[in-house]
């Protein structure tokens, strides 16, 4: 019979989740068990290397002018992505906030993804695993073994009645990325017209639909609608009175009212 486990961990003031599915209940019991201690490890490691919040952390010392941090493989590898993402979006991802570097839009999804391909994505080579997920405050990488059946079923809540759900997403692998007021507050660097309440972004990579989610809400729904067909971006978007699905840079033509 199959089983689904999760545990969830509390890191970087959000909480991640471990989700694994399997037909063995007690060898995907065993299997998340071992996750737990290697995965909040590696949390903690990246919270005190990437927060802006912390004193010694290696984005304090290069806004402090510590330029040696770049010499950190890892530093190096989320700010040359972060300046690319800049460039990609026209700015409307930005890693500064008041011309101090704050790559937070980023890290988040960019670790998710990473805890995904270090440490559950690997266990998919055991057949009695047949599918991993990280969620990470919303935002989710998952993947299924070519061999299963099984499907992830990814809620898309209201955001002005979050016990709601406007979709439901069924898919078996990849990553979903939402952005919206309700969820990261009104510290949002907003560039254009706020008419966009919610933008959800599908792929393949967790920090690049996260860019684009954040970037999206930054834009407003004209310049972002000319984005998300250059782009070839899948997803939706709840503007002021409804619900506008887009697949591949294309709009969908089915909508919904919201009332």
């Amino acid at each position: 019979m199959r089983t689904i486990q999760s545990h969830t961990i509390e890191a970087m003031t959000m909480p991640f989740t471990l989700c694994l599915v399997g037909q063995d209940k007690q060898v995907v019991t065993e299997a998340l068990s071992q996750l737990v201690e290697p995965v909040t490890e590696e949390l903690g490691r990246l919270e005190a290397k990437f927060s802006p919040f912390l004193p010694h952390s290696l984005v304090t010392q290069f806004r402090q002018g510590q330029v040696k941090v770049l010499f950190d493989k890892e530093f190096q590898e989320v700010y040359t992505a972060v300046q690319a993402a800049k460039i990609e979006t026209e700015g409307f991802f930005n890693p500064y906030d008041h011309d101090a570097y704050d790559p937070t839009g980023f890290v988040k999804g960019w670790i998710v993804e990473k805890i995904y391909r270090k440490y559950l994505l690997p266990l998919l080579v055991n057949p009695l695993i047949e599918a991993v997920a990280i969620n990470g405050a919303g935002d989710m990488q998952f993947a299924t073994a070519q061999s299963s059946d099984f499907s992830w079923k990814i809620g898309i809540e209201n955001p002005d009645k979050p016990q709601d759900l406007l979709a439901q997403l069924t898919m078996k692998a990849g990553a979903v990325a939402t952005s919206g007021y309700s969820k990261r507050g009104r510290h949002l660097r907003i560039l254009g017209p706020e008419d966009l309440k919610q933008v959800t972004i599908i792929g393949h990579s967790l920090s690049w639909a996260d860019v684009w989610a954040t970037a999206a809400l930054s834009a407003g729904q004209t310049v972002f609608d000319r984005l998300l067909v250059q782009e070839k971006l899948s997803g939706l978007y709840i503007h002021q009175t409804g619900l506008q699905f887009f697949r591949n840079g294309e709009f969908e033509t089915c909508q919904k009212t919201i009332i």
